[in-house]
This record gives structure tokens, C-alpha cells and sequence, in this order.
């Protein structure tokens, strides 16, 4: 009876071992410095570690590490294929040239002209004039040759002129310049805005997919357990030790586990699809596998406080306070309308024709001055509308403010949450594993039935499952902390790899048993 209870003990705790255990392994460094140079263009990663925390057990035989997709270089796979990008960027760079376009306005503008014309003339000299009469004696015009081309009343003629023009002065258009470098600056905070953007959807597209990996693995583990606890279920009631129900909600729990496989492996699908959308890159979560989940300890944020102090620093409050300029910088334009605008201009002129009396040479200067007088309320509507809208886009800066003010406070209150939810978990986690022991104990002594062990290993699988949907939340929550309050840096993803790496190792199938428990069963 003893050596019975010993190697039912020895099976079950096999089993435990082979599927709950998790061992800590060292995660293998980059094999040289080409790989931390391309660390940026590669898209896998050995997964980071934090020294003061990283586990003391040494790497398991087969010497495998944890790969694991690197964000901030998908982010930048994304930034070099997302098509919206690519429109924000080239828009911005066509705004860029506004400016050079505006200064234009400014610099003497030189033109070349050059025109061949045929004139046809009814003229005191056509109709017949003195002049354009016939000597008898000579047959010549009376008045010479030089009339014959006037007298017959058409020429053609060939024209050459070169024309500058500068502006002396013009309000209107060193204000235009003006509104045209504000322009430039919001063309490239909208850009800014639009990869903030690029990359909060990439670290949502990761983590989904991170998340419904580890969320199918877990399953398929639950579900090699729910299959056991069936078969356990049905011998006890052919052995007439068991009911009818209990099989039944074996069964139940076998097929939900079932369904939630499938649920987590269509949302996988959906989350690396977004990311070959959003990045070109098609990554694998299936190369690494979790941890210790009970001993992880998590940074609390910093004080709200400090996070609401630099409010300012929000792109879109930022793209906002700058669109703010451009609004007043067109109202200035505006009110420049009233303002006269004065201008030089020089000409050469050279005329050649068949007419003698046409041809001529001509060299001009003229100081031009133009002031707008009326225009039928035009110029004073235009300055109304245009501050209108500044005092609309004043608001706007306002309403921005208060939702990254908003934003911040719950993201921080979600961090928060996060933060009780993982150690409430941690804590969940360690209980259930001791429980698992102390059933493992009871199955190995005759107490408990195995049915309870493998019902404490489902459950456990449903808390790790928990613990990684908090870990994702906590890690989006902290991204969009940091988006509120100023501009996502590429640091904040390292720090999100740096978080993730604390929880991953090498990837291994805990899903195989060993064959006496399936025996026993």
C-alpha cells in the first residue's frame, strides 16, 4: 500500500512539474554588435532583463531563449510603411514649401516677353492720304518709301521686352510670409500627432496579439486538463462512483474551453493582421512563453500632479496652440488689406517692324502705389471672419487642454487599477498554487481525488490568463499615461519591452503528460 501511494505520489508530481512549472531561464544576449546595431530594423528581439530582478535558476538544457517581436521596431517597420503616415509626411513636406513660395512675393521678379503681330489698320493713311499718293512721273509715294508699309495699311511686327518688378512695400505680403512659417510649423505637429497616433495603434495591435498568443497557449493547457478531468469523470461513473452531472459539467467546461480557443485564436489572427497592415511585417508571439507570474512587482506611476504640470506638452494641445497662431496670423493678413502697397517697376521695351514709324526702343521706370479704397465691405468682412475663427480655434486650445487633463486622470486611475488587479492576481495565483500542492498532497495520500488536482490546475490556468489581460491593460494604460502628458518617446516602448521581458521565457509545450497520469486516469 505504501509503495502504491509512493509511485501515485511520484506520477502526480511529475505531472505538476511537467505542466505548472515554469522554470526561470537566462535569457541568451545578441550574438555580436552587428545585431545591436540592426536593433532598430530587426524585428525580434532576445527578450530584455532587468538584472535586479532576473530569476537565479540557470538556462534549461536545450539552451533556448526567449524571441520575442521587438515594438520599437515595429514602429519603425510602421513609420516606413503605413500609408496615412506617408500622406501626413509628404503633405507636410509640400507645406514646408509655402514659405519659399511666400518669400517669393518679396524678391524682384524679372519677366522676358517676346511677341510677333500682324495689324491690320483702316487709318487717315489707308484711306488714302496725301501722303500715300503716287508721283506720276516717279510712280514713287509722295511721301517715300517709309509710308509704303503705313499706306497699305497693315504691318507685322516683332516685340521685346524685359520687365522687373519689386514690391517697395507691402504689409499684406510680409504678413502672408508670416502666416506661411506658422503654417509649416502645424503641418509638422500634425505629423507629430499622426505618429503618436501610428504608434499607440501599433502598441495596441502588439499587445492584442502578445495577449490572445499567451491566452491560447494557457487554454490549450486548461483544455489537456478538462480533457483528464473528463475522462476522470467518466470512469468514476461507469465505476458507479461518480453522477451523471459531474460528467456533464466536465464536459460543459471541456467545450467552453473549446470555444474560448477558438476566440482567442481568431482574435491572434486579427491582431497580426493589423500589424502586417499597419507595419508590413507579419510577427510570431508563439517563440516565447511565461514566466513566474507570482513574484513580479510592477513601478507605480508617478503623482498625477506632475503628469497635469506638463499638459502643455500634449501634441494636440501643442497642434492646437499652433493652429491657434496660424489663426491669428491670417487675421493679420486680413487687416493688411487696408494697408497701401507700393512697387517699382522697370521695363526695356524693343520694337521691330515693316513700318518705320513703328519701330522704336523704350526704357521705363515707374513707382507705383495702390491702396484699397473700397470693395464693398469685402476687406472688413474678411478681417470679421477671420476673427471669428481665431476666437474658434482659441476655444479649441481649451477643449484640448481639458481632454488631456481628462485623459491623464484616467489613465492614471487605470494604472491604478491595473496595479491592485496584478498584485490581487499575483496573490490569487500564489494561493492556487498552493493549493495545487496541498491537492497534489491529498491525491498522493488517498484524501482527495484527482479530479481536484486537475480542477486546481484549470482554475490556475484562468487566473494566469486574468494576469496577462491586467499586464496588457497596464502597459497600454502607461503608453497613453505618457501620450497624455507629453510626446511618446522611443524610450517608453523600450520600457514596455523592458516590462514584458520580466514575465517571458523560452518557449516550451507544457501541454504533453506524462503517460502514468493519463494511465491512472
Amino acid at each position: 500500500m505504501i509503495m502504491t501511494e509512493r509511485a501515485s505520489h511520484q506520477t502526480l508530481r511529475a505531472l505538476l512539474v511537467s505542466v505548472l512549472w515554469l522554470p526561470a531561464v537566462a535569457l541568451a544576449e545578441p550574438h555580436g554588435p552587428a545585431e545591436t546595431d540592426l536593433e532598430p530594423l530587426t524585428m525580434y528581439d532576445p527578450a530584455p532583463t532587468d538584472i535586479r530582478s532576473a530569476p537565479s535558476t540557470p538556462a534549461g538544457a536545450n539552451g533556448a531563449s526567449a524571441i520575442v517581436p521587438s515594438l520599437p521596431a515595429l514602429y519603425a517597420h510602421a513609420r516606413d510603411h503605413d500609408a496615412e503616415l506617408r500622406r501626413q509626411m509628404l503633405d507636410a513636406e509640400a507645406t514646408g514649401l509655402e514659405t519659399t513660395r511666400t518669400r517669393a512675393g518679396l524678391l524682384p521678379a524679372i519677366d522676358l516677353m517676346y511677341s510677333v503681330g500682324y495689324t491690320d489698320s483702316d487709318n487717315y493713311y489707308s484711306e488714302g492720304a496725301d501722303s500715300c499718293e503716287e508721283n506720276p512721273r516717279t510712280g514713287e509715294l509722295f511721301g517715300g518709301d517709309d509710308f509704303e508699309a503705313r499706306c497699305r495699311g497693315h504691318s507685322t511686327d516683332t516685340t521685346a521686352q524685359i520687365q522687373l518688378t519689386q514690391p517697395l512695400f507691402s504689409m499684406e505680403r510680409w504678413r502672408t510670409l508670416a502666416q506661411s512659417r506658422e503654417e509649416v510649423q502645424a503641418a509638422q505637429l500634425q505629423l507629430t500627432v499622426a505618429e503618436q497616433q501610428l504608434a499607440l495603434e501599433t502598441a495596441e495591435a502588439y499587445m492584442d496579439g502578445f495577449y490572445s498568443a499567451q491566452q491560447k497557449r494557457l487554454l490549450v493547457g486548461k483544455q489537456r486538463s478538462l480533457e483528464l478531468q473528463v475522462k476522470q469523470a467518466q470512469r468514476a461513473y461507469e465505476l458507479g462512483i461518480g453522477d451523471r452531472i459531474d460528467l456533464l459539467a466536465a464536459r460543459s467546461r471541456l467545450d467552453q474551453a473549446g470555444a474560448e480557443i477558438a476566440v482567442a485564436d481568431n482574435q491572434y489572427a486579427d491582431a497580426v493582421a493589423r500589424l502586417e497592415r499597419l507595419t508590413g511585417q507579419t510577427p510570431d508571439f508563439t517563440r516565447f512563453a511565461l514566466e513566474e507570474l507570482s513574484e513580479a512587482q510592477w513601478p507605480a506611476p508617478e503623482a498625477v500632479e506632475y503628469s497635469e504640470a506638463t499638459i502643455s506638452d500634449n501634441v494636440r494641445v501643442r497642434l492646437a496652440a499652433q493652429q491657434l497662431a496660424v489663426a491669428d496670423a491670417v487675421q493679420s493678413v486680413r487687416q493688411a488689406g487696408y494697408y497701401p502697397e507700393v512697387s517699382l517697376n522697370l521695363s526695356w521695351t524693343d520694337r521691330n517692324s515693316d513700318d518705320p514709324y513703328r519701330e522704336s526702343e523704350d526704357r521705363s521706370a515707374v513707382v507705383q502705389a495702390r491702396m484699397n479704397l473700397y470693395q464693398g465691405g469685402a476687406t472688413s468682412a474678411e478681417v470679421r471672419q477671420a476673427d471669428l475663427r481665431r476666437q474658434a480655434q482659441g476655444t479649441d486650445v481649451q477643449q484640448q487642454k481639458r481632454l488631456a487633463l481628462e485623459e491623464i486622470r484616467r489613465r492614471h486611475r487605470s494604472i491604478g487599477g491595473d496595479l491592485s488587479r496584478l498584485k490581487a492576481l499575483s496573490q490569487s495565483i500564489r494561493s492556487s498554487e498552493l493549493y495545487l500542492e496541498a491537492a497534489d498532497r491529498g491525491a498522493a495520500l488517498g484524501l482527495r481525488d484527482l479530479v481536484d488536482v486537475l480542477d486546481a490546475r484549470a482554475d490556475l490556468y484562468d487566473q494566469r490568463i486574468q494576469y496577462v489581460d491586467a499586464f496588457r491593460q497596464l502597459l497600454l494604460d502607461r503608453l497613453n499615461l505618457q501620450a497624455a502628458a507629453g510626446p511618446l518617446a522611443s524610450d517608453d516602448m523600450t520600457d514596455t519591452m523592458t516590462m514584458i521581458g520580466r514575465i517571458i521565457g523560452p518557449p516550451r509545450d507544457d501541454t504533453p503528460l506524462p503517460g502514468g497520469v493519463e494511465a491512472s486516469s
